[in-house]
């Protein structure tokens, strides 16, 4: 094959390859994707408790939040896993960092209890915005009586 041929035939092969090489190499040493972090809570046991379970986090320090309003910090484990038995029933999120992860499942009334709370913020907001003597209505939900007085606390700072 003479030379000028074999120049036709290998300059687009040899440009593909420059052209090529270092997306390859890009995505040759590009890091694994992080999994997902997630978490989950059990359905109420016979003993009124239930068990907070949950994987692909970061190994180290992480805290637990709940619609209770109890939290606790906690350690996960080297593989990233972390299992909670015996918490109380609500609603959990798991914070690591700036990270916040909901777990999922839970029993209905732990959504209630997170109405209840924020339609207890509205009233308060709503009864101190009108009228800055309002006082929080007698109540036997202590969600709605602890948001009455969160809302109406604000709105005092901010109307009267």
């Amino acid at each position: 094959m003479n030379r000028r041929t074999r120049l036709i035939l290998l300059t687009p092969v040899m440009a593909g390859s420059l052209a090529l090489g270092p997306t390859a190499l890009a995505l040759a040493s590009a890091p694994a994707a992080v999994p997902a972090a997630t978490c989950s809570t059990s359905g109420v046991l016979a003993d009124g408790t239930v068990s907070i379970s949950g994987g692909g986090f970061q190994p180290g320090p992480a805290f637990l939040e709940s619609s209770t309003g109890v939290g606790a910090g906690f350690s996960m484990n080297p593989d990233g896993t972390f299992n909670i038995a015996k918490a109380k029933e609500g609603q959990y999120s798991v914070r690591q960092g700036s990270t916040v992860t909901q777990c999922s499942g839970g029993s209905a009334t732990t959504t209630t209890t997170g109405t209840t709370l924020k339609a207890g913020i509205v009233a308060g907001w709503d009864a101190v915005k009108a009228d800055c003597k309002a006082t929080a209505p007698a109540s036997a939900n202590q969600q709605f009586s602890l948001g009455w007085n969160k809302g109406a606390a604000v709105a005092k700072e901010a109307f009267c």
